[in-house]
């Protein structure tokens, strides 16, 4: 009899409810909750529409659905359905006649996608990615208004990564060469301006859909817009961010090209995961000036400058 006992309580349904992830897309509120759970880096995806930021999403997820990618082994996601909604229509599965990628609309808002990978030797523990991805018609209208810039106010301070997608294939072309250069320069100086992006911040400036550019004017045309461009760009923000970096890549290259899938992605991915997220790290507080009242003041501030706020005396 107890023992029909302990099998019939047993066998009673649980009422107990489990929250399992959706796999959709994450809004600011979900993605914060994983940064207090790992406290991964946040990577945030800018660029105008059409630049290839929501390709980029889908390509790193296809690199990890085929195996290694980037000395790092997939290790599961709470965004697994995004992930796959972004890839469909560049599978045979959907039909179309050429791979292709579903833009990201205006109206969803701030998406963020989820990445858990392992280390391929499998020596160390699990490592977290958020990356930040949102159409492009955000960034063309912050360039033309600060209130509308002000909505990307705490993405972009938040970033660990600010990364700024902009078409070299369309900075190939004569026609709209000097439109996109201007309007990716006006985009970084407004994000200056309103001093969300500082002095520990770091950019990088991505040069996509390269296998075009090769294809169009072959290795000169790539390294002339790669040297302008990396000019350019560390004029503008080298003295003001902690590192900026100019890089060419084809996130899903043309299938006669001769530039690997996802060309230029493994370092970015390798130094997105592996390098310190900006809230982890050390902050130095600078100490006010003192009056210089006494000589042990005045002593301390010519032996010890390093500790102290700008001085001009």
């Amino acid at each position: 009899m107890a023992d029909q006992g302990v099998s019939s309580a047993a066998e009673q349904p649980t009422t107990e409810m489990v929250n399992l992830p959706t796999g959709k897309a994450l809004n600011a509120e979900q993605a914060s909750l994983i940064l207090r759970d790992t406290g991964a880096p946040v990577v945030v995806f800018a660029g105008a529409a059409g630049s290839g930021k929501t390709t980029l999403v889908a390509s790193l997820h296809d690199s990890f659905q085929r195996g290694q990618f980037a000395s790092y082994l997939a290790g599961g996601s709470e965004t697994l359905i995004a992930f796959e909604e972004r890839c469909f229509d560049s599978r045979s599965a959907s039909g179309a006649q050429a791979p292709s990628t579903l833009r990201t609309p205006f109206d969803e808002g701030h998406l963020f996608y989820h990445l858990r990978l392992r280390a391929a030797d499998r020596r160390r523990a699990l490592r977290h990615l958020l990356i930040a991805d949102m159409s492009g018609e955000y960034y063309e209208r912050a360039i033309d208004s600060t209130i509308e810039a002000k909505a990307l106010q705490d993405i972009v301070r938040r970033a660990d990564h600010f990364v700024h997608l902009i078409d070299a294939d369309k900075l190939a072309s004569k026609e709209f060469r000097a439109n996109v250069r201007s309007n990716a320069s006006m985009l970084m100086r407004r994000f200056f301006e309103l001093g969300y992006l500082g002095g520990d911040a770091r950019v990088d400036i991505l040069l996509t859909k390269w296998d075009l550019v090769l294809a169009a004017g072959g290795e000169g045309l790539c390294r002339e817009i790669e040297s302008v461009t990396t000019r350019f760009f560390h004029q503008q923000c080298e003295t003001r961010v902690r590192r900026v970096r100019v890089r060419p890549i084809a996130a899903r290259p043309h299938f006669q090209s001769p530039l690997g899938v996802a060309f230029g992605l493994p370092d970015l991915l390798q130094s997105w995961i592996e390098e310190t997220p900006r809230q982890l790290e050390s902050q130095p507080t600078l100490l006010p000036v003192p009056a210089l009242r006494i000589p042990f003041e005045r002593f301390a501030l010519c032996e010890a400058k390093e500790l102290y706020e700008a001085n001009d005396e």
